[in-house]
Parts: C-alpha cells; structure tokens; sequence
C-alpha cells in the first residue's frame, strides 16, 4: 500500500495525472512568450474573476511551475494547473481536458524556433491532434483555437490540419511588418503596444442594429467613449476605414477603438453636427527611403519583401551583420525574389564595433533598425538584446555628435525586461517581439475575428496607422477639439483615433493618448 501510495505521488508530481477542470485556457508548447500571453488573457477576463490556465509542454513539471510563478505579473487572478506532455500525443491531449477547454493558444517551442520548419511541424500536428482525436469529435465545433507559425507558407498548411477553424498566426510576418512601420513613424511602436494590450485601448467589434442604414460618415461622433475605425460584415470580411458615403448594413457590426466592450452609443447633438469641412490636399507621391538595417535574424525577409511594397524606386536598403556577403544575396533571392523598388545592399562586419560604424557613418541614414542579431550562430536572447543595447548607444552617440535631430531609430528587444534599459538610450521606438507576438495571440483567442483586421493594419495594402503632422487638419495657432479634428480627417478620408502632444516623458506615453473622452475640450495646435 505504501510503496503504491508513493508511486501515485511521483506520478502527481511529473504531471501525468489527467486534469478535472473545464473551462479553461489550455496553453500547448513552452516559449518565453507564455508568460504574457497568460497575463494577456487574465487582463482581457479581468470582469470574470480567477482564470483557470493549464499549460502542457514537454518539459519538467517542476521547473515549469516554478518558472510561471517567477515571472508571470497577474499571478493572483490565475490558477495554474500544469502537465508534462506531448501535444502532438493523442493520449496527453487527453489528460489536459482538450475538449472541455473554453480556448487553446498552441506555441511555437523555443527549442524548436532555430529550424522554422520543425517548428512548424510541431504546431502542424498538433491541430491535427486536436481536430481528428477521437475524444473531440464534434466537441471543437465553435472553439476558439490560435496557433501560430513561423514560415508564411505553412500558414495555409497549418489552416488545413485545423479543419480550417483554427487561427493561424504567421508571427515572423506581423512583427517584420510591424518592426518596419515603426522604423518609419516616430511612436509607431507606442500605438500598436496599446492597440495589442487589453489594459489600454483595443479594437472591438460591436453591433448596434439601429445604425442600419446610416452613412459610416455620419455616425464617427455617436460615440462618446470609442471611436469607430471601420466595419465587420457577417460573412466574416472587414472593411477599415470605409468610405464616408458607405451604408451600414443590417448584419454589418461596427469596428471601434475602445477601453473595454462596454461602449456608449449617443447620437451626437453637439456644435459642430452637419458642419462640412474643406479637405486639404494629400500628396499621393511616395518618396524614395534610405534604410539601414543593424543585425540579422528570420524576419529580414518579410521586411525586405514589404520595404519593396511601401518605398520608391530608387530606394535602399543596407545591411550589416556577420554573413557572407554571397550567403546574403542568396538567401534573399530565395526568400524575396525580385525587388521592383528597392536596391539592397551588405557590409560585413559586426555592428557593435565604433571603428565599423565611424566607418559606416549611420548618422546618415533617414531611418535606421536594429534587429535581435542571429548572423553569427545561435546566441541566447539575453545576448542578442545586449548587442542591441550597444548599437542603440553608439547611434545615439553618433546622433548627438553630428547634431541630427529627425532621424528615425527603432529597435527590437526579445526580452521585456530589457525594455526600460533600451529606453535609457533616448530612442522611443522600442519592439519587443516576444511580447507583441504574445498579445497578439491573446487577442485573436479571445476574438477570433480580429485576426483578419491585424493583418490588414500589418501590410502596406489597404489602410494603415499613421503619426501625422496636425497642421494638415488645422493651422497652427488655431483653437480646436478632437471631435473637429475627427471631422478634418473624415474628409481628408482618413479615421482619426488619438494625437499626440508634445511631452518628452515616457510614463505619459510621449504625449500619445487613444480614443480622447474629453473630445470637446478646446486646446490650441502647436
């Protein structure tokens, strides 16, 4: 009895006993992305109370335990329930409870992320696990499952093995894209940290069945608490930033920036309704762009293919890692195929050498991005953002030196917690991929609808955010308010959410504030 009493203990404590619990968010892989991801998903059901998370990876029980209790922030809302197993496995995915769970998030293992396609295969067979296992027939209908990949082409893969039901990510693709745009606006990354987080403002997707029939011009001020951006219709499509002249249809819902989903519909009764505003002239002629990119990894490729998409010809764009220069060219014409208007070209050497970049003169160079550097070999996250760190130092310092003032600098930072020691280096415009990537995937489990509309927003097709100078809307000098300002960029066929105003402090954002409350408060544009 003893000795079986003892085996039925170890068999606990290595986590091979089957969970109880439904409802729950079941977390499949292990990733340092885990950790905001959970914290993520206990923001956005904060109304709901303790969350029940179980997280099954092929790891020890023990140390996974300890690690989440270590670093996950909103550990009081969550209660944790973790198993060691294999997701790919028919019978571990029975111990966690698949079937009974509210949503399943399946990451990408860090192991695994140094050969993408192995990567992907994992995630591939794991939703063929969760779709064709027996115990799930019928029990997956309806349920919300996000996965993501590495590789743009398995995406339509890993869409197929799951019945194409599941959300399927391509997380090296957003971030590129999102890394790029932040490259070139100055408080880019600001924005999309709120957009992404469920602490601040995100998107929803609401129905108001007495806007039928309405102009989507007409309604932007009837909402006193969100600020609409575009349409969701039935059939699953979207439509940001539609025409002014678009009818709101019977099943269309109404995409709104909002703090949480209780939002305000007040039909808008204040000064300025009906009044018609002269749009100014937009200039419709891209400009040629001189990039410069600091460091290698996987998601060289999506910038580069996009850079091509959003620059003039003329264009260019230079790199400096540790890569041959012929292993550069080859990987790109592999990955990029031609490039219509972009000339890129590569310097050998390694960044984080003064000598180099005395010789480089980055100062130069309108837009500069650092990449989590990965040319030399494997180096550990931890690594790759001290590398970072240096050139953001050296580039302030060559900035300071030669007096400029206008150039663009983002950087990507794999480690949270190196955020704030980035941010000592006075550049704004901090990525932190693992964590973008993290509140994406919350975002999409718990409204599987957004996915199409972030990947809208990520491309250079279609709309997408800007920092623009408010003296397009109105002359400096002049008495306005946001609701004016909401108006201007209606008729100059843009939505309007958020300015910025001029503060060089990081705990206010910089100045940038989304959705405003206080819209008909007057200031003066300086």
């Amino acid at each position: 009895l003893s000795g079986n009493f003892q085996d039925r203990l170890e068999s606990i404590k290595r986590g091979a006993s089957p969970v109880v619990e439904k409802n729950h968010f079941l977390i499949l892989g292990w990733s340092e992305k885990i950790f905001s991801v959970i914290d993520q998903l206990s923001e956005a059901n904060i109304e709901k109370g303790k969350i029940i998370v179980v997280v099954m990876a092929a790891r020890d029980k023990v140390e996974m335990e300890e690690e989440l209790r270590d670093k996950l922030t909103h550990l009081d809302r969550i209660k944790l329930v973790v198993r060691s197993g294999s997701s790919e496995s028919l019978t571990d995915l029975s111990k966690v409870a698949f079937d009974m769970a509210h949503a399943i998030v399946v990451l990408l293992n860090d192991e695994d992320v140094s050969d993408p396609n192995k990567a992907d295969g994992r995630v591939i067979k794991t939703l063929m696990a969760l779709y064709n296992h027996p115990e799930g027939k019928g029990a997956m209908v309806g349920k919300s499952v996000t996965a993501e990949v590495m590789l743009a082409e398995n995406q339509e893969i890993a869409i197929i093995a799951g019945s194409r039901k599941a959300q399927v990510v391509k997380t090296n693709e957003m971030i590129s894209k999102i890394i790029l745009q932040t490259s070139r606006i100055s408080g880019l990354s600001l924005v999309y940290d709120e957009l992404l987080r469920f602490e601040g403002n995100e998107f929803h997707i609401a129905k108001f069945p007495q806007l039928a029939g309405r102009r989507f011009g007409e309604i932007i001020l009837d909402f006193p608490n969100g600020c609409p951006v575009g349409v969701a219709r039935s059939d699953g499509t979207h439509q940001l930033n539609p025409p002014s002249d678009y009818l709101l249809q019977p099943n269309d819902d109404v995409l709104i920036l909002a703090e949480d989903d209780h939002i305000q519909y007040a039909p808008y009764q204040g000064p300025l309704r009906g009044m018609q505003i002269t749009p100014a002239g937009a200039s419709t002629v891209r400009p040629m762009e001189h990039m410069l990119v600091l460091g290698w990894n996987e998601k060289i490729f999506p910038i580069v293919t996009e850079f091509d998409s959003y620059a003039a010809k003329g264009s260019t764009l230079t790199m400096v890692n540790s890569l041959e220069e012929q292993t550069v060219s080859e990987r790109l014409r592999e990955n990029c195929g031609e490039l219509k208007n972009i000339q890129t070209r590569h310097m050998v050497g390694e960044f984080t050498s003064r000598a180099l970049m005395e010789n480089l003169q980055p100062q130069n160079y309108p837009t500069v991005m650092v990449l989590g550097d990965a040319s030399s070999g494997e180096i550990s996250a931890e690594d790759a953002d001290t590398r970072a760190i240096i050139a953001l130092l050296l580039l302030r310092d060559f900035q300071r030196r030669s007096g400029i003032a206008t150039q663009e600098i983002c950087s990507e930072i794999l480690n949270p917690k190196n955020r704030e020691l980035a941010a000592t280096t006075e550049i704004h415009d901090i990525v932190i991929s693992n964590e973008m990537v993290s509140m994406v995937l919350a975002q999409v489990s718990h409204v599987p609808r957004i996915l199409p509309v972030l990947d809208d927003l990520f491309q250079s097709e279609g709309s997408e955010i800007y920092l623009k100078d408010i003296a397009k809307y109105v002359p400096y000098g002049q008495q306005v308010t946001f609701e004016y300002l909401m108006l201007a960029a209606r008729a100059r066929n843009e939505v309007a959410f958020g300015l910025q105003r001029s503060v060089n402090d990081p705990s206010r954002r910089y100045g940038i504030v989304l959705n405003p409350t206080d819209r008909s408060a007057p200031f003066v544009v300086n």
